[in-house]
């Protein structure tokens, strides 16, 4: 019997699965926290120059007396009829002409509406520092980028389990290291880390879920532990309301790694397919034995085949760009991950930026994912992969596009606007984000399914390491005009890689495959067929016969 057949046959969607993911979606949370922990750790906060000699001064302004002391020492200028305060600069002295010189600050006060404390505030990362704040973020992706390489072959040679092991206690113990130094660049060395070990075990996580359910449920498996980033979106934006310090906050969301780490160790199968893939038969058998148990199924007593032939030898990851069916794919899917990682993370990172409460503004982009998801799992197996995945794409990048026209045309009366557009935006993008993991793990064989996941979603942290800069645009060029480029710039990147995905095929309902030969085979079926359809009409015995060597094969 076929590997999916026996899955199929002994419960693809049983107990077995239901415990086995619960496990992988709280791995999933854990990564949700540490994402969305980099917009509170080093945030986009207002700020402006401090008041020398006034040690009780604060961003807010305090009263008349106070307000004439920031007027008398810091420039201001106006911005849509509303008073801004330069930032950087503070009044030295006045000249004999009465014009006043300014010099650069070493102080300052910040907006504390949103966080008490912060890397930002701690270091005083701002001005000419405040490019350090943005490389943590960036260095976070880089250290996903590195995990996509690494740990995708690395599953696929030692298997799910070690990796997503291994990967949490380093996610944990990391994330408990960086609240305990004061380092900028010791900083940078963590967040690498500990990135790397949040990637490490949630790819392993999703090709798992995939490995382990039947063909009718994985799109629901796949799905449902994208759903979870959510939930862990939505923890850290209650969390954060109450725990305003970033030291304890980080250390919060990092120990539960460790106890899940412990968990798995514990409690946490191999998946059977990856067994059955590296000749490990008792292995597996024992596995599949315990998955019918409790399943309440019986497991057949028959070889299971189609699995065993990608280890007659060995396998590159690099055959992606040889095989001119996997080439087509891949580059469509580079793009796509590139884009749907720098819109979704971009998307995430200007929250602080939108109009309205910091904390609500979070928690309606987190909470919008569910949805987004529930969409997925509605539509996915009626519609099909290549649809709606294309479709998603395309109504984010028109709804980012749409956000420009408050910015353009309307007043502050209209800033609620961008907000919406901005979470409507996020409800697409996620959208199509939980459709690529799936549609990538279907579209290649189990031989590299997880290095090519990993390979691939190493482009989604090339677009994670370009989005904090991409809202940088807007200092490059002044005016309504500079705020609108970074919007432009996602919306029409999404269009275009939603468009070209249209030339992908369609997974849906198919088996998925083991080897390359199965691609092969895949091919010459269809040639096959049409060659079949061209003979049966024209020996069709009512139209005239044609000699046979006039028949194209």
């Amino acid at each position: 019997m076929d590997y999916e057949e026996v899955i199929g046959t002994i419960g693809g969607c049983g107990l077995y699965q239901k415990l086995m993911l619960a496990f992988l979606f709280s791995s999933t949370i854990m990564d949700g926290l540490q994402i969305g922990s980099m917009i509170f750790i080093v945030p986009d906060l207002d700020y402006r120059c401090a008041i020398p000699g006034y040690d009780n001064d604060t961003y807010k302004i305090q009263s008349e007396i106070h307000e004439e002391l920031i007027n008398e020492y810091i420039p201001k200028s106006e911005d849509e009829g509303e008073v801004v305060y330069d930032k950087c600069l503070i009044y030295s002295n006045t000249t004999e002409n009465g014009n006043r010189t300014t010099q650069k600050c070493n102080s300052w006060v910040y907006d504390k509406t949103n966080t008490h404390n912060s890397i930002t505030t701690e270091l005083n990362l701002v001005c000419d520092d405040a490019i350090l704040a943005r490389h943590t973020i960036t260095i976070f992706f880089m250290g996903y980028l590195f995990a996509m390489i690494v740990c995708g072959v690395s599953s696929d040679r030692f298997g799910r389990k070690k990796v997503i092991i291994l990967c949490l206690f380093l996610q944990g113990s990391t994330g408990i290291a960086m609240a305990l130094i004061s380092n900028i660049y010791a900083m940078y060395v963590l967040r690498f880390i500990t990135a790397i070990g949040g990637a490490g075990s949630y790819v392993p996580s999703v090709v798992f879920a995939a490995e382990v359910s039947s063909v009718d449920s994985r799109m629901k498996s796949s799905i449902a532990i994208e759903m979870m980033f959510g939930v862990g979106y939505v923890i850290l934006s209650l969390l954060t309301y109450f725990v305003r310090t970033w030291r304890t906050l980080m250390i919060i969301i990092s120990i539960p790694s460790l106890v899940l780490a412990t968990t798995y160790l514990c409690f946490l199968d191999e998946s059977p397919r990856w067994l059955l893939n590296k000749k490990r038969t008792k292995d597996a058998n024992i596995i599949l034995s315990n998955i019918a148990k409790l399943n309440k199924t019986i497991l057949p007593q028959t070889e299971i085949v189609n699995i065993f032939s990608s280890n007659n030898k060995n396998v590159e990851i690099w055959k992606m760009f040889t095989i001119p069916q996997l080439l087509k794919r891949t580059l469509i899917l580079m793009l796509n991950w590139v884009v749907v990682s720098m819109v979704y993370f971009g998307l995430t990172l200007n929250v602080g930026k939108l109009y309205g409460n910091f904390y609500m503004n979070f928690f309606f982009n987190s909470v919008v994912e569910f949805p987004a998801y529930i969409l997925c799992l509605l539509l996915l197996n009626r519609i099909g992969r290549k649809k709606l995945h294309s479709s998603q794409m395309v109504l984010a990048g028109v709804t980012c596009i749409a956000a420009i026209f408050p910015v353009l045309y309307g007043t502050k009366a209209h800033r609620w606007m961008v907000t919406a557009s901005s979470i409507l935006g996020r409800l697409f993008i996620a959208a199509a984000f939980g459709i690529v993991y799936l549609y990538t793990l279907e579209l290649y064989p189990t031989c590299i399914r997880n290095a090519a996941l990993g390979a691939l979603s190493t482009f989604a942290r090339v677009g994670g390491v370009l989005a904090p800069y991409t809202f940088n645009l807007s200092d490059l060029v002044p005016g309504k005009v500079g705020r609108i480029l970074p919007m432009v710039l996602m919306g029409a990147l999404s269009v275009i890689a939603g468009l070209l995905s249209l030339l992908l095929p369609e997974t849906n309902n198919r088996k998925m495959m083991d080897n390359f030969n199965d691609l092969t085979k895949s091919g010459q079926m269809e040639l096959v067929t049409k060659k079949d359809a061209i003979l049966k009409e024209e020996t069709h015995p009512m139209k005239p016969r044609q000699p046979a060597e006039d028949i194209k094969s």
